[in-house]
């Protein structure tokens, strides 16, 4: 059920400002998702606390879970109401930038920031480095692998499961092997990963999908949006939420650098 469809089945048993804050989530659905719950309230001119009881009226814990509910909802179905100005293909522009906008934000929600350092210092004193992922998911190692580079960080990046598999037995202690599998079908990587972490090496993991299996084989895993996942009648892009991950993770490894070569102050 929607989170239009929750509000509107309670309509006629509402208290007088649950049903204020009610309104405002129908006519306002697009504010919910860009706003956070003060600006809602200071737009409706509705408390925090009443739109917080009107959430959990309609079932979620709070107002975070329903902005979520209801940005997965327009990403899905499109604006609520057409636009009579320039016409559909502006309104779909703007419904595309506003979706890849709120997924790009989310990125930065999602990471744990700990981690993040965790994996930079690992990437910066590695003594090998091998990048895997196949098909689509190799734009992704690519783009690592030569960003790497340009910050003299040499890398080995695959594809082929055969390399990949002469690799996994090399590796080990002092080595990191980076695999980005973002719904985990299709290539095994499990025993790899093991045979690497079984010989002190570490795998890192990249990917969209919370369940896999392969978050269990890894020393360091990270679980993006999954935009293509949630848009559920678009073709909405992956690799735009992964690159803007490596954007944020190649930042922190730029800084861990210059740290290691400032040294300690005198």
């Amino acid at each position: 059920m929607s989170p239009l469809e929750r509000i509107e089945n309670g309509i006629g048993s509402y208290t007088k400002a649950e049903r204020a804050a009610a309104d405002y989530f129908l006519e306002h659905p697009s504010d919910v998702v860009g706003s956070t719950i003060t600006s809602i309230s200071e737009a409706s001119g509705l408390s925090k606390t009443a739109i917080m009881r009107m959430c959990q009226r309609i079932g979620y814990s709070g107002y975070a879970e329903l902005r979520f509910s209801m940005e997965k909802y327009l990403a899905a179905v499109g604006p609520i109401t057409a636009s009579p100005r320039q016409g559909e293909t502006v309104e779909s522009m703007q419904h595309l930038a506003d979706t890849y906008s709120s997924y790009l934000r989310r990125v930065s929600d999602v990471i744990d920031i700990e981690q993040l350092a965790i994996m930079a210092r690992g990437i910066c004193q590695a003594k090998r480095i091998s990048i895997w992922g196949v098909n689509r998911t190799h734009e992704g190692v690519m783009q690592l692998s030569n960003r790497l580079m340009r910050l003299g960080i040499f890398n080995q990046a695959s594809s082929d499961i055969i390399t990949m598999v002469d690799i996994a037995a090399i590796l080990g202690e002092g080595d990191l092997c980076i695999v980005f599998s973002m719904n985990g079908r299709g290539t095994d990587y499990a025993p790899l990963m093991d045979s690497i972490v079984n010989r002190g090496g570490e795998v890192y993991l990249i990917t969209m999908n919370p369940e896999i299996d392969l978050i269990n084989h890894a020393t360091q895993a990270v679980t993006l949006p999954w935009i293509s996942r949630d848009y559920e009648f678009g073709t909405l892009e992956d690799q735009i939420i992964v690159f803007m991950y490596l954007e944020i993770l190649l930042d922190e490894i730029s800084k861990a650098r210059e740290s290691a070569t400032a040294g300690p102050l005198p």
